[in-house]
């Protein structure tokens, strides 16, 4: 329903086709969430709105992209017949091509020192993403102005913890979570002395609300779990839960001896608790505050990367529904074409096989109901 709604209430005709009414600066979020909903259920007017979109972002950015839009073309690049070969890839890597040879990468990085640091990362870890995913020559350069610029975070920020949650997204994607110190010079926000790369799933549990609380799952939006001395909430803003959660599954990801599947199940639940009978996505989980499509657009993203690897049939577990779907498109190729064959080529080499079969297997009946 969140992705219907999206879907309706996009501009279909006219100059401003592609975009959402009063949140022309978030059309790379609401893009990369419809990009994802198309993965999930392989509704063809999905990946037409999020084509529609990315034709928009293309059309108006002049090859200039903000964090966000150069990933929701790589997501687009996702769900294209060839994701190697296509025209949102190629608008990507020029981009980050075109930057190293005019002015460098860390001059064009050093523009991000102007804005608040918490916006800074969220931007810089979608270039970061979306650098790695065409394999700039720069991404490294990419990834350290990442780094840089989280040292730089803490409670006199906008946003601390989501800061924390999409940088330990970015991260864990692109490099691991290492023993790196991230401030090795120790010269930056008293939160990073001493903290290594590592550290970073552990933090984001810190400010995670715990079970039994209001708002359980979500996660408070400052280091120091206060309002910070206005009459906001302390926690169960949607933005900061979505990005905690993304932070965690990507660290699951890149690390399988973090024990994070409650941690990362209680984040769904609460997110999923948070949008309304008709797909509308307030700014706080508990429905108050604005109404925003960018938020829904970043509920999509987030909800698809909490879904189960093996969850063919997005019931929350794998079981024998989900076998019976991969059998049918057993030894099955030509992936691209038919939404990764029906969701059962869960690795994306484009053919279904022992490899995904071991997915299968890694997850069986994880999520499902006894």
């Amino acid at each position: 329903m969140v992705a219907s709604r999206l879907e309706a209430n996009q501009v279909k005709k006219g100059a401003n086709a592609g975009m959402w009414p009063k949140e022309a600066d978030f059309t790379g979020l609401i893009v990369a969430g419809m990009a994802r909903a198309y993965e999930l259920t392989c509704e063809p007017v999905y990946k037409a709105c999020a084509e529609r979109g990315g034709d928009y972002i293309m059309r108006t950015a002049g090859g200039n992209f903000y964090g966000d839009e150069a990933f929701a073309l790589t997501c687009l690049s996702d769900i294209w017949s060839d994701p190697c070969d296509n025209p949102w890839r190629e608008a990507v890597s020029n981009f980050y091509s075109i930057v190293k040879k005019h002015g460098g990468t860390n001059a064009y990085i050093s523009q991000f020192s102007a804005i608040d640091p918490s916006t800074a990362v969220f931007y810089l870890a979608n270039h970061v993403v979306a650098a790695y995913y065409v394999d700039a020559e720069d991404k490294h350069i990419w990834r350290q102005g990442l780094i840089d610029r989280l040292t730089r975070v803490d409670d006199s920020c906008s946003f601390p913890v989501m800061g924390l949650g999409i940088a330990t997204w970015a991260l864990a994607q692109t490099g691991g979570l290492d023993e790196t110190l991230i401030d090795p010079h120790g010269t930056s926000a008293v939160y990073w002395s001493s903290k290594k790369l590592s550290d970073l799933p552990g933090l984001l549990l810190s400010h995670q609300v715990a079970e039994g609380d209001p708002n359980a799952g979500s996660f408070y939006w400052r280091f120091d779990h206060t309002s910070g001395g206005t009459d906001s909430y302390t926690c169960g803003y949607t933005e900061d839960t979505i990005f905690g959660a993304l932070g965690l599954v990507a660290s699951a990801r890149a690390n399988l001896d973090l024990e994070l599947d409650d941690a990362i199940l209680a984040a769904r639940q609460v997110l999923i608790g948070g949008i309304d009978p008709e797909g509308k996505v307030y700014e706080h989980l508990s429905h108050q505050g604005v109404v925003q499509y960018a938020y829904a657009g970043e509920m999509l993203q987030a909800l698809s990367g909490l879904v189960i690897a093996g969850d063919m049939d997005l019931s929350g577990g794998v079981d024998f529904v989900d076998l019976a779907i991969f059998a049918d498109n057993w030894r099955a190729g030509n992936c691209t074409a038919s939404c990764w064959c029906n969701g059962s080529d869960l690795d994306r080499d484009r053919k279904v096989g022992y490899l995904d079969l071991a997915i299968i297997a890694d997850n069986w009946l994880r999520g499902a109901s006894p």
